[in-house]
Order: C-alpha cells, then structure tokens, then sequence
C-alpha cells in the first residue's frame, strides 16, 4: 500500500558563504545550480528520506523500544532514564549509521553501564542486539498495519528522469529495503535496487558505503564520474563524494540550518529542500 506524505517540497536553502556562516572550511566548491540530472549517465538516490517518508517511523518506533527498556532499568540516576527524544536522539544516534552502533552510542551518551556478564558496549552486546530487535518487531507492525508513506517528489523525479534514457537506482544500506518498495508499491519505477543484501555480499560493514553506490552505479552501465546521486543523510554524502561520484546533492525536506551545513561539509554540491527542484524543464 502506498501512503503519499502531505509534506511537499520547498524551495532550496541558501547555499555557498550564507549556508555556511560559522563553517570554517568547505571540503567542496558548491554549484549556485546543480548541473541538470539529465546531463548524467545515471542517477541514484537513496531510498530512506528521499523515496520513503521512514524516518519518523523509525524515530517513533526507537522511542517506544527505548523507553519500555529504560522504565525498566534499575537503580539508574535519573539523567540516564529520561525518555528518548524522537527528534533529536534519532537524529543525534540513529540517522546515516548502523542500528547497533546507534544503540551502543545512545546507552554509553546515557551513562547506562551494561550487565556484569556483557562487559563493555559494543554492538555485538546481548542488550543491543535485543533492542535492535525489539525496534524491527515494532517497524514492521507499523508497516503492515499502515503501509509506507512515500514522498511524491521523488516519484516525479525518477519518472522525469527516465523519460530522459537516464536509469535510476534506489540504493540502501538496510536488507529492508526490497520490502520497503514493494509495501510501497513502488519497486518496478526504479532500474536496480541496491541494499543491505548486497552489502553483506560484497562483504562491506553496515552503514553507508561508497561500494554500494559503485555497485548501483555499475548495473545502470556507468561511472561514477558520469552518474548523480541524491540522498539525505550526511553520512551517505561522504559515501559518494569518496565513491568518486559526478554531483552529490543533499535533500533537507525540514530546512533544518545546522543540517544543511553538515551535508556541505560532508561534501554536497548543493542542498535542495524538495526534489521538485531537480526535475528537468521539459
């Protein structure tokens, strides 16, 4: 089932020296326009943030999982077991990195020391693995009760685009991925799908990585140099500008400052509030 977000675009933060203010060096020259995407070989975008609307869910269903185990935690100072923050503690632990990193960065942030016979935090810890699991159980409910909401935007541009001859791929990190398009209904607009199931195949850590967006780029039949990418989190911005990729452009859909200068300093050409922007003139 598809669920069209009512948040639309809007139009792009200021970018170059304005954007920056405070910044004390920028990694990259920023484009005043980005080139036409119809001018690549291909494009990739990311799939969560920039095709499915997901964040929020995962934010919602972290804070549930979180605050269930904190109620439940003993003899903690009170600092420690105050509830998540959906908005910030996501984005702070969670957006553009690994769930059990996420988690084992939350718990030592909160000075939750672990169970005597776990040690250390790490992301291989029992604790960890079971709230990972227990955020899973919870998305996935979310998901087959109320669908995944999808950004009309972005199935805009990949139809603009492909009218074009130019191929897309959606790319992830999750081995969720596949089943997040096809809850969606979304899966057949987009030439390839490259996602957690490849990572482990290509033997890479989870995460945003640069293979990926090489992998995606390599089944559409292009380089790097000759292929766009678009994503949201930072993190998969400094995945493609080390991938070698042509433009990198970040999408800020809340036209949050502090998050549009992190994608420049990561390394985006240029930051956009909605894809609209992007879609081609004709």
């Amino acid at each position: 089932m598809t669920t069209v977000s009512p948040q639309q675009g809007r139009p792009s933060v200021p970018c170059g020296p304005t954007a920056r203010r405070g910044v004390r060096e920028t990694p990259t020259p920023v484009e005043a326009r980005p080139t036409p995407l119809t001018r690549y070989h291909a494009l990739i975008i990311g799939i969560e943030g920039v095709v499915t609307d997901t964040a929020r869910i995962h934010a919602t269903t972290w804070q549930r999982a979180f605050d269930a185990f904190l109620r439940q935690a003993d003899r903690l100072p009170r600092h420690a077991t105050r509830p998540f923050d959906p908005d910030r503690d996501f984005r702070r632990f969670f957006q553009g990195r690994a769930r059990t990193e996420g988690v084992q960065a939350f718990l030592t942030a909160r000075g939750i020391p672990p169970p005597e016979d776990e040690g250390a935090w790490t992301p291989e810890s029992r604790t960890v693995r079971t709230l990972v699991a227990q955020e899973d159980q919870l998305f996935t409910a979310y998901m087959q009760h109320n669908g995944v909401p999808v950004w009309p935007d972005s199935l805009r541009l990949v139809g603009a685009v492909r009218r074009h001859a130019v191929p897309v791929a959606a790319v992830s990190a999750s081995r969720h991925a596949h089943t997040l398009l096809a809850a969606a209904g979304v899966q057949h607009r987009f030439d390839t799908v490259v996602d957690g199931r490849d990572r482990v195949r290509l033997h890479r850590s989870a995460g945003p990585d640069p293979i990926l967006l090489q992998e995606a780029a390599r089944r559409l039949r292009a380089t790097p140099l000759r292929t766009a990418v678009v994503v949201a989190a930072p993190a998969w911005v400094t995945a493609a500008r080390r991938g070698g990729f042509g433009t990198v452009i970040g999408l800020d859909r809340a036209g949050r400052a502090e998050h549009a200068v992190e994608l420049y300093e990561r390394g985006a050409g240029h930051v956009v509030r909605g894809l609209v922007e992007l879609l081609p003139d004709t």
